[in-house]
């Protein structure tokens, strides 16, 4: 692999971060696809949080000459060290591990409920039941969009500003696995492990974290993220090399719960992700 990198002029044609209403997202994946047609993407990914999308959306997203890229995204028990897994196998083990997230984050979101009514703030109590019954899977964006619409705050952002932040007035945290056991749970679903945005890893020792990942076995790191700074893009670039990692790149768009991100805005070229496929088949081979 190349030591240096274009960061100029990148032509995106392959979003592989991408976030639906099935999680923390407000556009369907129906309706993502569409604009990735509109937008000329060549191939996505929606990696909701702790969730899949149904297999019919590889046909739609077909018909729509988009090529799709199964994906999901796991946290661990590191503030936003979040693992990316990608091609992965809908076994078993996947299905009693996200079971046990989703009921884990119920949990947290009813904590955060009854916090905010303990502050008066008083939200409707249908609208959290059929949240809490929807199947989504249930985090701080869905309170903070009931804020917003309750008139408890003037955006989302100000929720999470003021009440949502880690370790503020109205957060409860769920439980998470350690990140090598997310490591070694991608390994047992046969997907692809990618750090996911590196450099928005929230902690002292972040180099020797993500050294561990690499240690542990994790395949690929999202170098190409749109709140990476140039200096990240080239520091991760070369990480990627020194390791033998495989390159990836996504918005991390959310629609409205994030509208300064745009779909497409960061992500891989069509050269990069033809050397990205090319090694995926070479590893899976393996």
């Amino acid at each position: 692999m190349e030591n240096s990198i274009e960061i100029q002029n990148r032509i995106i044609k392959f979003d592989l971060h991408i976030h639906s209403n099935l999680s923390d997202g407000t556009l369907t994946p129906y309706e993502i696809i569409k604009i990735a047609k509109e937008q000329n993407l060549n191939g996505i990914s929606i990696t909701d949080h702790d969730e899949f999308v149904e297999d019919n959306i590889s046909e739609f997203a077909n018909k729509n000459e988009i090529l799709y890229i199964n994906g999901i995204e796991f946290s661990t028990n590191i503030t936003n060290l979040h693992i990316l897994c990608y091609s992965f196998e809908r076994n078993k083990k996947l299905e009693e591990f996200l079971k046990f997230q989703r009921e884990e984050r119920k949990k947290a979101f009813i904590k955060m409920c009854d916090k905010a009514k303990k502050m008066n703030i008083k939200l409707d109590y249908e609208e959290c039941s059929k949240l809490l019954n929807s199947g989504k899977v249930l985090g701080r964006p869905h309170l903070a969009k009931m804020m917003f619409d309750n008139g408890y705050v003037k955006s989302v952002y100000e929720a999470f500003k003021k009440y949502l932040f880690t370790n503020g007035p109205l957060f409860v945290d769920y439980k998470k696995l350690h990140y090598k056991e997310i490591i070694n749970l991608t390994k047992d679903i046969k997907g692809i492990s990618v750090i996911a945005h590196p450099g928005l890893i929230k902690n002292s020792k972040k180099e020797e974290l993500i050294l561990d990942c690499i240690k542990n076995g994790i395949n690929g790191i999202e170098v190409f993220y749109p709140r990476h700074n140039i200096n990240q893009v080239k520091y991760f670039y070369k990480l990627a090399n020194d390791f033998n990692l495989l390159i990836f790149g996504g918005s991390d768009f959310h629609g409205e719960n994030k509208p300064d991100i745009k779909l497409g805005q960061s992500g891989l070229t069509e050269e990069e992700f033809a050397k990205l496929h090319q090694r995926i088949f070479s590893l899976c081979d393996k």
